[in-house]
């Protein structure tokens, strides 16, 4: 009961996406949080990190609490008001603003997961001209997308929207357009390692330095 006491009363409420993983795949939220805990280690402390396409925040508060700062930024604005409403801390925030058209501003690093394979073709060049823009010189850019080789075994639900799907070797090249140096790493369930490429099933990719 002491504990119970220190504890906050305040509830959390889930949004429709953190709901359906929780229903129906709850390892998928796992991987998600595994991954931005990878990101929040690369990235370190005392660190402002814009993370596009956070959806509910879930992973936005961990960047936060590891990193310092965090702005969460996402198209789906019921998912924004969800955010905004578990949330009520100086190192978090919140927004819909159109990545592809808006000035952000400068940050120390930029996390993107699950974003890039739903850019359509012919945005794709500028999503990563905003993604470098908007770092500083020595920024980190991590980005992480489903692996194209693991298409067949993706459920129908998760193929929706995926126009833009990447293999190692692409999105390595993509990367090093904008930045000198670039690391590859392979996601397989929550686990995140060095392994091959090609059998992973997913993919993230750690840019550092812009160029130019």
């Amino acid at each position: 009961m002491e504990v119970k006491d220190l504890m906050a009363h305040r509830p959390v409420v889930l949004g429709r996406y953190v709901a359906y993983w929780l229903n129906r795949s709850p390892r998928r939220a796992l991987h998600s949080m595994s991954y931005y805990k990878f990101a929040a280690k690369m990235i370190g402390s005392s660190k402002r990190v814009l993370d596009v396409g956070c959806g509910e925040g879930l992973g936005t508060w961990l960047l936060a609490a590891e990193c310092g700062y965090a702005r969460g930024l996402d198209f789906d604005q019921q998912s924004i008001e969800t955010a905004r409403g578990n949330w009520d801390d100086p190192r978090i925030a919140f927004g819909s603003e159109n990545f592809l058209e808006t000035d952000m501003g400068t940050w120390d690093a930029l996390v993107s997961f699950d974003v890039v394979e739903h850019i359509q073709p012919a945005n794709v060049a500028a999503f990563w001209e905003r993604t470098a823009a908007c770092l500083a010189h020595d920024g980190v850019a991590i980005v992480g997308t489903p692996n194209i080789t693991s298409t067949p075994y993706a459920s129908p639900i998760a193929h929706l929207g995926r126009s833009n799907l990447y293999s190692g070797e692409r999105l390595e090249t993509e990367m090093r357009r904008y930045f000198e140096h670039v690391f590859m790493f392979a996601g397989n369930d929550e686990v995140v390692h060095t392994g091959y490429l090609p059998m992973a099933h997913y993919l993230i990719s750690v840019g550092c330095r812009k160029r130019g």
